[in-house]
């Protein structure tokens, strides 16, 4: 004879371990703003400070391989959300997996031209760059990984969790771009 308990609370809430997921993650979600925040900000004043500086960096940035990894990021931010909707979730956790690496292939394509130079600057700028591009290609990076560990067992609820760090990370490189690459 098998005996199955339902828990419920007296008010009717979700128990903790359903919800406790949710918090977390949108925990996550407000301190990696907080944290990108931060080093925006920092960049945004060091620009203010120096224009001079400022338009120098700008001259040596490849603005349309950071457009074309724009649109990469955000194509498969869209597969990253077909996905979380229950449309193919393994094959678009795979395609938006797909565009995080073409993104980070991008990426390094641009630092492989931008470093030399940035590299002899003794510029503030340049080492924010490097520091704010690098921590969110690392993100990229991560979550793309993630992105093919969760699309070999699609199940809902961690398809719309890894979505929405996905989107997370579109979010970050939509506010990193005006700030650092047309400011």
């Amino acid at each position: 004879m098998t005996i199955a308990v339902a828990s419920r609370s007296l008010d009717g809430a979700k128990p903790v371990s359903e919800g406790g997921t949710e918090l977390l993650l949108w925990i996550l979600v407000w301190s990696e703003l907080v944290v990108f925040g931060a080093l925006l900000g920092a960049f945004l004043l060091i620009g203010w400070r120096a224009p001079p500086a400022l338009a120098a960096f700008h001259s040596e940035l490849d603005l349309a391989l950071a457009g074309f990894a724009t649109a990469t990021l955000l194509t498969s931010g869209f597969f990253a959300a077909l996905a979380a909707s229950g449309r193919a979730p393994r094959r678009n956790l795979i395609l938006a997996a797909l565009g995080g690496f073409a993104f980070c292939a991008l990426k390094l394509t641009a630092f492989s031209h931008e470093l030399p130079v940035l590299a002899a600057s003794e510029n503030r700028l340049s080492e924010l760059y490097l520091l704010i591009t690098g921590f969110h290609l690392a993100h990229v990076l991560f979550i793309a990984i993630l992105l093919l560990v969760i699309a070999w067992r699609p199940a809902p609820r961690s398809t719309e969790t890894v979505a929405t760090i996905w989107h997370l990370v579109d979010l970050v490189w939509l506010l990193i771009l005006p700030v650092v690459y047309l400011g």
